[in-house]
Order: C-alpha cells, then sequence, then structure tokens
C-alpha cells in the first residue's frame, strides 16, 4: 500500500530545507546555488535547497479541479519565505491539503502564476481558489527544471505519482473529480494521443495539448476540458471565460 500523501507532508519540520525521506539522496547528489558550488564537489543538480519544499498547493484534499504540474518554480521571495515564521506557517498549512490556493499576500509569484493558469476556465480565477489544487511530481524549487534524473530516486516524487495513479486518476475516470494534466503527460503516465492533440480518459481525466507553462492549445480537448472544470467548480459552461 502507497504512503499517504498527507501523512507523508505532515513528517518534515517546518524549518526543513529537504524531506527526511529525500536527505540520502540529496547526500549522493550534492548540489549548490548557482556561483556556491563547494570546493571540490560539483553540482549534480539545480534545486535550490534555501527554499521549503512542497508537494502540492489549495486543498488537495478536498478540491473539484486538480491540476498536475512538473515542480514548484523559484522566486527570490521563496528564499526569504523559507526564513520567516510567516512562510513556515503557510508551507505547513498548504502541506495539510486544505488551504485554499496562495492569495496574493500569501505569496505574490505564485498567485500570479495560479491564477493566470486558471483564468483558461474563468475570467475570475480567485474565486476558484478553495476548489482548485496543483500536484506537482517534484516537490523543490528551481528556475528553470532540468532535473529529470532525481525524479526516480526521491520519496516524495514517488509518493506524488502514487498518489495520482492510485486515488486522483481512477477518481476522475469516474467522473467523481475533474483531473487535467498539464505538463509531463509521459511522467505522470498518460498519453496525449498518437496525434499529440490530446485525450479524455473516463468521464474526467484530461490530458489536453499545451505548452510547458501550462496553457492549452485550441483543440477539441481543451474543450471539453474547460466545460468539465467549469461544471464541476458550478460556472456556466455559455458563461464568458478568458482563453
Amino acid at each position: 500500500m502507497a504512503e499517504d500523501i498527507f501523512d507523508f507532508w505532515a513528517r518534515i519540520p517546518d524549518d526543513a530545507r529537504v524531506h527526511p525521506a529525500d536527505a540520502e539522496v540529496f547526500e549522493r547528489q550534492p548540489g549548490w546555488p548557482k556561483g556556491e558550488e563547494r570546493p571540490g564537489e560539483r553540482s549534480n543538480h539545480n534545486f535550490n535547497l534555501d527554499c521549503l519544499p512542497i508537494g502540492f498547493f489549495g486543498p488537495l484534499r478536498t478540491a473539484r479541479v486538480v491540476l498536475l504540474f512538473l515542480s514548484p518554480g523559484y522566486d527570490d521571495f521563496d528564499t526569504a519565505h523559507a526564513q520567516s515564521v510567516a512562510g513556515r506557517t503557510y508551507y505547513r498549512e498548504q502541506r495539510g491539503g486544505l488551504r485554499s490556493l496562495p492569495s496574493q499576500s500569501d505569496h505574490e509569484g505564485a498567485h500570479r502564476w495560479w491564477t493566470r493558469v486558471a483564468r483558461q476556465f474563468s475570467p475570475d480565477p480567485v474565486a476558484l481558489a478553495d476548489q482548485i489544487a496543483i500536484l506537482n511530481i517534484g516537490a523543490y524549487h528551481s528556475r528553470k527544471f532540468h532535473d529529470w534524473h532525481m525524479l526516480t530516486a526521491l520519496q516524495s516524487s514517488r509518493v506524488a505519482l502514487d498518489h495520482a495513479q492510485q486515488v486522483l486518476f481512477p477518481q476522475a475516470e469516474a467522473g467523481e473529480r475533474v483531473v487535467v494534466c498539464l505538463r509531463s503527460a509521459r511522467l505522470w503516465g498518460l498519453s496525449r494521443g498518437k496525434d499529440g492533440k490530446g485525450r479524455q480518459f473516463g468521464k474526467s481525466l484530461f490530458v489536453p495539448s499545451c505548452t510547458p507553462g501550462g496553457m492549452m492549445h485550441h483543440c477539441n480537448v481543451r474543450l471539453a476540458t474547460i466545460a468539465a472544470v467549469r461544471d464541476a467548480v458550478g460556472l456556466d459552461a455559455s458563461a464568458p471565460r478568458s482563453v
């Protein structure tokens, strides 16, 4: 039986830069921020370990809609956030799986990013903050993601994939919630189809064709995805939306 994702993230201390279950992997794969490499040690990854790790944002326990991405980005604010009581509290609450997606006062950069993505479904994305969650494969911040080789080794990534495969995908295929893969479909164990234009699995598991930033390309799967998300969060499918 796979480890429960919420139990897993409850085991990390508030000030820890690495989850205890991932610590040995990072000890074997040293990595340092650019310009701060240690003498005699080569950086083997690009994660910024001055930040606090997090596997998901938003109310993952209850969200009607879950968006799948790769890993959290990096903003200079993330480093300062990790050093503050308010920042550590914010991360602890997010890891509990019941907190809304970040507000502008919580984290301006994260708020700006997720509202841009969610504007594909509604012109008022802030109103969806307690109905949408975001799940990443990777839990560690980086400005640009280059560390594909780390994902299979990190327990935090395996827990995320297990939660998707064993919990979210069956629920979505049965129509109990909507799951939309907006990044790295193959890593999630999904396919956009032979033509690459997107696929739908069961009632509400969607894999639209999209940009690396999660913006959907124009195709039939996109239209079906938007309709399903709007229905799940209680919006009129015929009402205006941003594109």
